[in-house]
């Protein structure tokens, strides 16, 4: 439970342009206990590096200096683009052992269980309070989603030892009306995200109050969106994949008129 992701973090719900996509109403993240533990890659299988994603994660309560990189409202991971989506796991920071989920709205309509047992031991682990699941960088296939799709992520709090609160990234559906995640766009395909698994404290509303340190490290770990989603994400234009193929015709047509240009010629 670290704040390694931000001072002032009432300011994440950085509005996203150019990155609307039509999609559900918010609403409260509906887990379901149908749910199982898929596929887990190591990061040698995955050929993913998580070393890059460590320097984000720093030591119990010790909050971050302002980072560099960009800030995005978690609540609003929308996918214009189609891509082979991937979870990493990155660190914990937490006594309890979480459960992280997943949905996707919109275009793919899917759901699922990423990580059964958020829990991790030996070197490089800021918890190692019991529990041994997970491997830094191990990572879970989500499957192809389509462009049009907006990505949602929960966190069931000691879920894997019968815990039942459940934690979003919509602020208003947490129940003590606070904001439980922040995530961040890092390197060219990743957004980084970072979970508080604790209620309260300042400005906890409905008695909701276990004495959070509001550190967002109980659950930190990176989402494969792919270059052109994530570049839309911090509002930065893309073309259409039909303009691209476009603009690739008529450079082969050019390319066509001048060799035969140079026929002629010769």
């Amino acid at each position: 439970m670290n704040n390694k992701f931000l001072t002032g973090l009432t300011v994440a719900a950085a509005t996203l342009t150019g990155a609307l996509v039509h999609a559900p109403a918010a609403s409260a993240f509906n887990w379901s206990s149908a749910w199982s533990q898929p596929t887990i890659y190591s990061k040698q299988q995955a050929e993913f590096n998580d070393a890059p994603y460590q320097q984000y994660v720093q030591q119990e309560r010790v909050a971050i200096p302002n980072s560099e990189q960009f800030l995005l409202d978690p609540s609003k991971l929308n996918l214009k683009f189609a891509h082979n989506v991937s979870v990493s796991f990155i660190n914990e920071g937490a006594g309890f052992r979480n459960q992280l989920a997943f949905t996707s709205s919109g275009t793919t309509n899917t759901s699922g269980l990423i990580f059964n047992d958020i829990s991790c031991t030996g070197a490089g682990c800021v918890g190692d309070w019991g529990g041994s699941a997970l491997k830094l960088g191990d990572t879970v296939n989500l499957g192809k989603i389509k462009g049009g799709s907006q990505l949602d992520f929960g966190l069931k709090s000691d879920g894997f030892n019968g815990g039942t609160n459940i934690f979003g990234t919509k602020t208003q559906n947490n129940e003590d009306g606070l904001q439980h995640v922040v995530a961040y766009a890092v390197g060219n395909r990743y957004v980084l995200l970072g979970f508080e698994d604790l209620y309260g404290e300042k400005n906890a509303t409905g008695g909701k109050n276990q004495n959070s340190d509001r550190d967002f490290n109980d659950t930190v770990f990176v989402v494969d969106v792919g270059e052109d989603n994530l570049r839309v994400l911090k509002g930065e234009k893309v073309p259409e994949p039909s303009i691209v193929l476009s603009l690739l015709g008529l450079g082969a047509a050019g390319l066509v008129a001048r060799r035969r240009q140079n026929d002629i010629k010769e």
